[in-house]
């Protein structure tokens, strides 16, 4: 006799978003953010290089997939965003996570000193 069938499938279903820094030195850091479903695959991300000026942490590079798309946002020292470059990368999310991480820890510093010249422009 069949009392009835269990379908042991796991859903997708979505674990709690994770939240961590990824400390680059002592006045830089990757602010990492991101929600996966219980398969582990990436279904929102950000990352964010900051760095530290003055007591403040200010964003100055940001990956993301807030629009259905992998880009890149390049944020001024006031926060706004002045240019946005689209990776072409869709859903799953995993390699544009990783190719993101990378990046930054890469290119930490141009991006660094950019910013930091960006700064100084704004404060002659």
């Amino acid at each position: 006799m069949c009392i009835g069938r269990v379908d042991l499938r796991l859903e997708d279903k979505h674990v709690p978003p994770q939240a961590w820094f990824n400390y680059l030195d002592h006045e830089t850091r990757i602010r990492t953010r991101m929600t996966t479903n219980n398969r582990g695959v990436i279904e929102k991300f950000t990352l964010q290089l900051e760095v530290l000026v003055d007591g403040d942490w200010l964003p100055i590079v940001r990956y993301d997939n807030a629009h259905g798309e992998a880009h890149i946002d390049f944020l001024d020292p006031t926060g706004v965003t002045y240019d946005k470059v689209w990776l072409g990368l869709r859903a799953p999310f995993n390699a544009a996570f990783t190719r993101a991480e990378d990046e930054l820890k890469e290119s930490a510093r141009e991006h660094r000193e950019r910013f930091l010249r960006q700064l100084k422009g704004r404060r002659l």
